[in-house]
Formats: C-alpha cells, sequence, structure tokens
C-alpha cells in the first residue's frame, strides 16, 4: 500500500476572502496559482490550486479541496517559507492575498537587514540600479540575506524614514519575492501614524 504524500494546508482565509464567500452564497472559492493569474479569465485547469466550499449563508467551509490536476508555476516553486510577519504580509500581497497598501506599515513594525560594506561606519550604502536609481538593499530576514553581502546590521523599521535620507528600500531583491518601496510611502505611512 502506497503512502499519499502529505498535502500543504490551504491558504488561510482571508477578510476579502469572507466577504466575496458572502457575495456568493453557494458556490466555491477558487484559489488561483499567482503565476497564472496573468491569465485573467482564461486560467487553466493545472492553474487553479483547489477551492473552498461555501454555504447557502455565504459562510466559508474550512475544509480546502486540492485539485489534483494542478501545476505549481515557476513564481510558487520560488516563493520561500515565511519566517516572520513582514515575510508573510510580503507574500501575501505579492499572491494577491492582501493589498499593497499592507507592505509599508509592516516593514515599519519589523526589523531589517541593511547591506553593510565591510567598514564599520553606519553610512546607509545605496545601490545603483541598471536604470540609474538607487535604493537601499534590505532583506527581512537571516535566511534571505545573500552569500555575496560583506555584512548587514539590523535596523528597526521605525528608524527608516530618517534613516534611508530620501532613498528607496528594496526588498530580498536576490529573491523572486521582492518588493521596492519609495521613500515618499515609507514617510507617508509613519506620518499617518503620528
Amino acid at each position: 500500500m502506497s503512502q499519499q504524500p502529505e498535502r500543504p494546508p490551504g491558504p488561510p482565509i482571508t477578510e476579502e476572502m469572507r466577504e466575496q464567500a458572502r457575495q456568493t452564497p453557494d458556490s466555491w472559492l477558487y484559489i488561483v496559482d499567482p503565476g497564472y493569474q496573468e491569465s485573467g479569465e482564461n486560467i487553466p485547469p493545472e492553474g487553479v490550486v483547489g477551492a473552498y466550499r461555501i454555504d447557502s449563508e455565504g459562510e466559508i467551509d474550512e475544509e480546502f479541496h486540492h485539485n489534483d490536476e494542478y501545476e505549481p508555476s515557476e513564481q510558487s516553486i520560488t516563493m520561500p517559507e515565511p519566517t516572520n510577519e513582514l515575510e508573510r504580509v510580503l507574500q501575501r500581497v505579492a499572491t494577491g492575498e492582501a493589498p499593497e497598501a499592507d507592505l509599508p506599515p509592516a516593514v515599519l513594525d519589523s526589523d531589517l537587514l541593511l547591506y553593510a560594506p565591510e567598514t564599520d561606519d553606519d553610512a546607509i550604502y545605496a545601490a545603483e540600479m541598471t536604470d540609474g536609481s538607487r535604493l537601499v538593499p534590505a532583506c527581512t530576514s537571516v535566511a534571505r540575506v545573500p552569500e555575496g553581502w560583506p555584512g548587514y546590521r539590523t535596523v528597526p523599521g521605525s528608524a527608516l524614514p530618517e534613516l534611508l535620507d530620501g532613498l528607496d528600500l528594496g526588498l530580498n531583491l536576490d529573491e523572486g519575492l521582492r518588493a521596492v518601496i519609495p521613500h515618499s510611502v515609507i514617510m507617508e505611512t509613519a506620518a499617518s501614524r503620528g
């Protein structure tokens, strides 16, 4: 008797998913692999991870039904397992489960690892991108720090508005799951908190 591989649990049920379910009672809530979302309305069967059943009251049944035809996209295969709340938010934004507006507050509430050259000074290192723009490279956890970095220093996200000195922030730039947050957005988010 062959042993079936254990399937991962279904994706977390968000408030947006619950709201969608209330609008479409007695149906299914399909979860699409983010790598297939560019297909628009024409998502192939292998692009659907699975579904949650929605009852006649518009409530989601917690049991996730996996799609046997599902073939993970390159994007989801390369998506690393989140190790902290910031990485969870980054992944939820990347998969469309959360709005982009959730990311800046999560950055301000987290510790970040900023690229540090071999010198011991506290100067902020700015990387020049191929388009000529400059940004500050940072990682969301030690597991995301590239081998080629000579070092890093840990800074609280709340210090970023002043520390970045007008530069944008680049998160996990060597990974498939990355983000660039403009300095103005970080400043606005910090200001809105008072």
